[in-house]
């Protein structure tokens, strides 16, 4: 090793001149630098990479990660770090941390003085100099081309260093420099990294992780075996060398498969659908018990591939509970919109028993579905009550002819829209929001996420006098006998989908379960168990009966179903209840239908027919104003032609008595 004695002229000249520049920096005032953002203001932009879902008590129950150029989580202050950390750090980087003013001199002067004489270089940055580079990119290593560690490029930070200790508490920058430094791969900040490494937070580490953090500040992406090796020279350092192996084999275990999954995945597809953008924690109406409730009910074996769930509060239309699918990777089910079916039909029966078309005792025709009419009279009559709570298609059907276009304005109050077919395609959050309505005297509220304060303007769906006969119809009995009054209904549209949804006086649950066995099975009792589970210790009551409702003693004439007490809107009770004189109808085809007969356009034997129920003798078809002949009766078989056609029903005294309006997709003739 050379002598420091040996004369200046000896050194050689580029060596010199950067002697020169060191004696002429030490004039330089520490003020000549940028200024020195404050603290607080450093720890404020310090923004996570990621988003947080809170539920409404403030528990975390989901993380998503938005910023994906760095990992970067909450600011962590000095008094959670863990003391082994705190040790390790001054130990690797900065021992005379708390003695210098930023600037260590002896090791500068040293390093600078190594540096002129050999090659391998070595640097005296104190953490203070080091956090300067972090706030400032001007500062940082390697800038404009230069090489690392240059001499000026090292004046810049001592000063810089010096002028933040001078704003700055030692205590503060220490924290701001754990907080903000990168330690491996796109991991920034101690709490990032002891998280994706450890699976540890700050104050949890233990010596051997300190450790390895410590050395990472210098070689960030360094081969597992290196930082191990380098980890044990530091654990000699500060006096534990009986860490060294615990050291190297979590070095080799760790450093190659840091953790992405979330902190937090209760709620994975909430968070996906509310958060937006990076560093936000929003708080939401979500209940973290009933989340694992319905989570834990929905993975249980048996229940299917696949389910989603929604809880709705039924006093606020606070969301309680949202599970999108089994698995947070997994497309969010309860967003997928899917035919309503006879789910849609208490809307149906409503309207028209709000209208007084019908009551509950009221008889509709259902058609035998077993076998061939043999007698044009033959059909079967079902109370309003039956016909509903046993989701019988045909009633609920020939019902929604008579309201035109007033039960599709009466749902685009609840912002639901009804296509072509008639019924709606319903997402469960929709599904859960109309029959929370029932629930709520006909009063619908959109189903919200984020508490609000004051109260919400409802719009009425349907009086509650309605809202209480149809919910009164849909009570049923607990499986296990119980007779918890929950209003139930579950629709199956093949054996691999099932969507169940009803309420007690308190909640409204809508779910859909596909399984490869049978879902409606799977589906009914998972909706069972979370109802139960809501109400433990509470058990639900029956629906309170409002006022205009009037209960009647009704006995069927002939005996079609059993003498009982049913509910009436006030003025519309009745105490005998016969079959209606059959009106003479139009069954085929349909007001509205729209015939497609594109694909067998080329078949000349392809007929649509016409039909009729109810219709007295002599009654014949009128065309397009032409009258039609042949068929057996007035079961008529006619060639489709293209375009828009009224079709009308006629009696032998040539009265109108029904008429519909379809139209045929054919090619032109």
């Amino acid at each position: 090793m050379p002598s420091l004695r040996l004369p200046f002229i000896l050194i050689p000249p580029a060596r010199r001149w950067a002697w020169c520049v060191l004696m002429w920096c030490l004039v330089v005032p520490a003020w000549a630098v940028h200024p020195v953002p404050a603290f607080t203001e450093v720890r404020a932009g310090a923004r996570p990479s990621v988003a947080v879902l809170l539920a409404r008590d403030g528990t975390p129950i989901a993380e998503r990660r938005l910023d994906m150029t760095v990992r970067r989580l909450e600011w962590v202050g000095l008094n959670s770090l863990s003391p082994s950390l705190k040790e390790a750090l001054l130990a690797a980087e900065d021992k005379r941390f708390f003695e210098h003013s930023g600037v260590d001199w002896r090791a500068f002067a040293g390093s600078l003085w190594h540096n002129l004489w050999y090659e391998r270089k070595r640097g005296a940055s104190t953490l203070s100099m080091q956090l300067a580079g972090l706030l400032d990119p001007d500062l940082a290593l390697g800038r404009g081309g230069l090489p690392r560690r240059s001499i000026g490029q090292k004046w810049d930070q001592a000063f810089a260093a010096q002028a933040l200790e001078a704003r700055w508490s030692k205590e503060q920058i220490l924290e701001a420099y754990l907080n903000l430094a990168p330690f491996r791969s796109d991991l920034q900040g101690v709490h990032a990294a002891s998280r994706a490494l450890f699976n540890k937070t700050p104050g949890e580490l233990g010596r051997p992780e300190a450790l390895i953090l410590a050395v990472l500040l210098r070689g960030p992406n360094a081969r597992p075996e290196v930082v191990g090796r380098r980890a044990c020279v530091l654990a000699e350092r500060v006096g534990a060398p009986a860490a060294c192996t615990a050291v190297q084999r979590l070095a080799q275990s760790s450093l190659d498969r840091p953790s992405s999954t979330p902190r937090w995945d209760l709620a994975p597809h909430a968070a996906r659908l509310l958060l937006t953008h990076p560093g936000e924690r929003l708080t939401t109406t979500l209940d973290a018990d009933l989340q694992r409730t319905l989570l834990a009910a929905l993975r249980k074996p048996g229940v299917g591939e696949q389910a989603a769930g929604v809880v709705v509060d039924n006093l606020s239309g606070d969301i309680l509970a949202y599970v999108g699918a089994l698995d947070g990777s997994q497309v969010d089910q309860a967003q997928v919109p899917r035919p309503a079916g006879s789910l849609f039909q208490p809307f149906v029966y409503g309207l028209a028993i709000e209208r007084r078309l019908v009551t509950a005792a009221s008889l509709l025709e259902e058609p035998l579905s077993n076998h061939a009419p043999t007698t044009p009279d033959e059909r079967m009559w079902v109370s309003v009550r039956r016909a509903l709570a046993e989701g019988m298609p045909d009633p609920a059907a020939n019902l929604m002819r008579l309201f035109g276009e007033g039960l599709a304005e009466r749902l685009r109050l609840a912002e639901v829209e009804v296509g072509r077919s008639g019924t709606p395609d319903l997402g469960l959050m929709q599904l859960a929001g109309l029959y929370r309505s029932l629930a709520s005297g006909g009063q619908w509220l959109a189903p919200r996420w984020v508490p609000a304060f004051g109260e919400r303007q409802p719009r009425r769906l349907l009086r509650p006098e309605t809202a209480f006969i149809v919910s009164d119809v849909l009570v049923e009995p607990d499986e296990d006998g119980a007779g918890l009054p929950f209003i139930y209904r579950q629709y199956s549209p093949d054996g691999r989908d099932a969507i169940a949804v009803g309420f007690s006086e308190r909640y409204t649950l809508a779910l859909w379960v596909s399984s490869s066995r049978s879902a409606a099975l799977a589906a009914g009792q998972v909706w069972h168990e979370v109802m139960r589970g809501l109400h433990k210790g509470a058990p639900p009551l029956r629906p309170w009966p409002p006022a205009g409702v009037v209960s009647s003693l009704v006995v069927f004439e002939p005996p079609l179903e059993n003498a009982r007490r049913e509910w009436f809107i006030r003025g519309t009770e009745t105490e005998r209840v016969s079959p209606p004189r059959s009106l003479a109808r139009i069954s085929h085809p349909l007001n509205g239908m729209l015939v497609d007969a594109m694909a067998i356009a080329d078949d000349p034997g392809y007929r649509v027919m016409l039909d009729a129920v109810h219709a007295p003798p002599g009654a014949w078809w009128r065309l397009n104003g032409e009258r039609i002949t042949g068929g057996n009766g007035l079961r008529t078989a006619w060639r489709p032609l293209a375009g828009r056609h009224v079709l009308e029903l006629v009696s032998s005294e040539g009265q109108v008595l029904d008429s519909v309006t379809f139209a045929v997709r054919a090619p032109l003739e």
